[in-house]
């Protein structure tokens, strides 16, 4: 049963929604967030080199592979530096629905790098997920017809590097021992943004000292497992079946935010949006 794709998927659901919970409430409230950031990575890549023992022992021997994982580590580091700051100040019920836009760039990507057939129903599904999200960020505001709030923009250039790294280092994942996979997904990143914004030791030691380290551990064990259980849903199941279902988060997160984190604004309109973006998501894998 644990060797599934439904038991991998039904993880996935469980840590995905701790992982969008429990990240907003470890962040709101962070001073420097690169420093909350290289937490959180650390904890998930720990969390993940523990359970190497219960998964079968493999690297690659190709240097191509590792200068591949090195190049897509550079964007993944850009994706998590930057989604703290959008966290912090973006709704986590409003995050989950712009996180789809990463799909839409991984359909952009298949068409110009990767030379997949442009299939008209591909385009509609991220011209959906594209609508539902115009329709849910863009509000009227003092005689203006649509203002943009700078972290969704923020958000969008996040996602665009999640999906470059996700496009450089398609396939790797097989080639190494899954959480020691994983955990070089986030330790290595956790590296480059220190080194790139030169944080020093003494601001990790502020920001888990004033932070609350239950939600800090809480979410960076999540973080790891939603990846672990992601990709193990790929490896035993068929990805036309897989990414659909996995949309289904966006609604989860959407409802659980609604009564845990008592989002109450907009609850139709974002659980419409979120509808609209699974539809989109569904139409992109037909």
């Amino acid at each position: 049963m644990i060797d599934t794709w439904q038991f991998s998927l039904l993880m996935y659901y469980i840590f995905n929604v701790i992982f969008f919970q429990f990240y907003k409430l470890s962040v709101k409230n962070v001073k420097k967030d690169g420093a909350a950031t290289i937490i959180l990575q650390t904890i998930a890549g720990l969390s993940q080199l523990l359970i190497i023992p219960f998964f079968a022992w493999q690297v690659p021997n190709k240097t191509s592979i590792f200068l591949l994982l090195a190049a897509a580590s550079v964007f993944y580091a850009i994706n998590d530096r930057l989604q703290t700051t959008v966290r912090k100040n973006l709704e986590v019920s409003i995050f989950t629905i712009l996180s789809q836009f990463g799909t839409v760039f991984l359909i952009i990507y298949s068409f110009t790098i990767f030379k997949d057939p442009i299939e008209l129903t591909k385009i509609l599904g991220g011209l959906l997920i594209i609508a539902a999200n115009v329709w849910l960020f863009y509000k009227p505001r003092n005689g203006k017809k649509f203002v943009v709030n700078k972290y969704y923009v923020i958000g969008i250039i996040a996602l665009l590097a999640f999906a470059t790294a996700i496009s450089i280092d398609i396939g790797i994942s097989d080639e190494f021992n899954l959480p020691f996979y994983i955990a070089l997904t986030l330790l290595v990143p956790a590296f480059m943004i220190a080194a790139s914004e030169k944080i020093k030791l003494h601001y990790f030691k502020d920001e888990w000292s004033r932070g609350n380290k239950k939600h800090y551990l809480i979410t960076g064990v999540a973080w790891g497992f939603v990846i672990l259980f992601g990709l193990r849903a790929y490896q035993f199941g068929e990805v036309s079946t897989i990414v659909p279902l996995q949309a289904v988060t966006v609604l989860l997160n959407v409802l659980t935010a609604f009564v845990f984190l008592k989002e109450r604004s907009h609850p139709y309109k974002k659980l419409a949006a979120a509808v609209l973006v699974i539809l989109g998501v569904y139409l992109t894998v037909l």
